[in-house]
This record gives structure tokens, sequence and C-alpha cells, in this order.
């Protein structure tokens, strides 16, 4: 954990119970699906992360987590310090103002039968920002029009459903900078929008960030855009971080074979760039009791006998960079 970081996630793990039919189970029968399973990462205010991985390795689980709308089963997250377990149970609106999540799918992130106006005075009505409904209204048409949603009164007069998805996602990210939070959880935001909007959807993520000096997880599975907007990447294989170190160094110099093979299936950002594609074979194993070895050995092109053993070691690539893989020779690394 870097010193002074601004939000520490410390070992989080979230298991639930395996549904066998059974009504009874004997001492230590019970199974349980690992969707998280002892994450720990460190963030800095104005940093965005990215989580990437496939689809069922627990991303969107951990999200839910950050912002509470789901309980670990053991573990915590802390801003400047302070557990999020406490804010949240000592207040619950100064929590909400903190922490923040934007959804994969815009259309059900609004009561379909309240107009936009309604919509954006309901935070600011219930957190006391502006004096009256007067007030109220002007902050929701000077963020409309800065938002690049104009005229602000026909957006205001409209319901979700008379919108784009690319309108409603900034209506999103709009209504949660009126609470000006430190931590920003976005799930997905642009999987379910057009191209031709997401860059836009992005930029707005971007100046959360930079200007609003909040902490931004971007989970994501499009590699791609994860290195453009993201200042580190952890890459996520069922319930555990693999991989994790700054976008260029994770991007460029890949160390864990899972990311390689990531990556390797990916569109390059450089249209000459020449890369080998390499197959990984199989579906992910299942989360439920995994191990004791690697996670990732069923599917690995490098897997040994010795990695269907033990988990293995994290080992330093240098800098922030790591990865857990003891089949990594990195000039200088040691295992961790």
């Amino acid at each position: 954990m870097a010193n002074n970081a601004y939000i520490e996630i410390k070992d989080i793990q979230k298991f639930y119970p395996h549904k066998d039919g059974k009504l009874f189970h004997k001492a230590g029968e019970r199974k349980y699906v690992k969707a998280v399973d002892g994450v720990s990462l460190s963030m800095q205010r104005g940093e965005i992360l990215g989580v990437i991985g496939e689809s069922g390795c627990g991303k969107s689980t951990l999200g839910r987590i950050l912002v509470r709308l789901e309980d670990p089963t053991s573990g915590d997250v802390f801003i400047d310090g302070v557990s999020t377990k406490e804010i949240l149970q000592k207040d619950t609106k100064t929590f909400r103002r903190q922490v923040q999540i934007i959804f994969q799918n815009p259309f059900d992130t609004f009561t379909p039968r309240d107009t936009i106006q309604k919509i954006l005075l309901r935070p600011l009505k219930h957190h006391n920002i502006g004096k009256d409904t007067v007030e109220r209204l002007k902050i929701c048409k000077e963020a409309l029009e800065a938002g690049g949603l104009r005229p602000a009164e026909d957006i205001l007069s409209r319901y979700p459903h008379e919108l784009s998805g690319g309108q409603l996602q900034r209506i999103s990210i709009i209504r949660s900078m009126f609470l000006n939070p430190g931590f920003i959880i976005a799930d997905e935001p642009v999987s379910m929008l057009d191209v031709s909007v997401r860059a836009e959807i992005i930029n707005m993520l971007i100046d959360l960030a930079r200007n609003k000096n909040a902490a931004v997880v971007f989970i994501s599975h499009d590699i791609a855009l994860t290195r453009y907007i993201s200042d580190n990447i952890a890459v996520m294989y069922l319930g555990r971080i693999v991989e994790y170190g700054s976008a260029d160094e994770v991007i460029k110099n890949p160390q864990h074979p899972y990311t390689r093979a990531l990556i390797s299936n990916c569109a390059s950002v450089d249209p000459f760039e020449e890369h080998e594609e390499i197959s990984i074979e199989g579906e992910p194993p299942t989360p439920i009791n995994p191990g004791p070895g690697c996670y990732f050995a069923p599917r690995c092109y490098m897997a040994t006998e010795e990695c269907f053993k033990c988990y293995p070691n994290r080992v330093s690539c240098g800098g922030s960079h790591y990865a857990v893989c003891d089949k990594i020779k990195v000039n200088g690394a040691e295992n961790s």
C-alpha cells in the first residue's frame, strides 16, 4: 500500500454460498463462489485506475463493494484513512456525497416516470445544494449546457426514454458531479453506447479526475480504451489481481501470461504494430472453491506441474509494476 493513499482497498473478499439444493451441510462441506478473492489496491486523488479482465472475473462485484451496494465478506475500503463502513454507518448522506457509481446501462439508471428535471433536482434538494428550487434549476441548466446538452430547457422537460443512451449517460455523470464526490466507480460506462459518443463520456470522466481531483475506478473489458483513460491498470482473473502497474507498463510490457494473452488479442492503438496472438484454451474454471494452485494454470500456455500445487507469489517487475506468477523472469526481479 502506498503511503498517504487517498483510497485504500485492503484484502477485499466477497464469497457467496453456493446453492446446491441442500438444506443442511456438514461442517466444512459448504461451498462458496469466490467472486472477489483478496483484492488490495491503493489510489491517489486525481488518479484513474483501470480494472480489466474477462466477463465473470469479479470486476463489477468489486465495483459494487467499493460503493457499498454490497458488503464484503472480509476486508475493508478506506477513504483518507477512514473505513467506508464507518462513514456509511455514521452518516449515509456524507458517504453518498463522497462515493458515486456510474452504471453500464443508462436506461436502467433513472426512474422512467420522472422528467430529467425531477431526476436532477432530487439529489440537489436531498443534499441541500442551492437555497431554493429556482437556484437549483439554474444549477441544472448550467450543468446541462456545460455537458453539451442543449437547449437545457428542452432536456429538462423530457423523460428518460425520449433521450439517447449517450445523453442519459452524460446526465448520469452530471448528477454525480453535483455532489462533488472524491471517489467514483464507472462500471463499463460506455460499453452500451455508440462509438461516436464514447469519447464525450470518457472526456467527462477524465475531467472529473483531473479538474475535480477525484479518484476514478474505470471498469472495462476494452483494453485500448482503458489504456487511453487510465493512469494505472489492474488485471483481474477469477476474483484476484494478477498484474498491476502503470497503464503503459502493463500494456507495453505485460508479464503475466493471462495479461499477455488478453493484450495479444486486443486491437492495437497503433495500426502498424505487429504482434502474435496468444490463444487461451477453454473457459475460466469455476469460482467455486478454486485452487489450490494458480487459478489460471488450467488455461496457461506456460503452466508446469508446480503451478497446480500452490498459488504463485507476487513478482516485482520494477517500480509499482508487479505480476502474480512464479514463471516470470524479470531482470532484477524478486518474488515477494
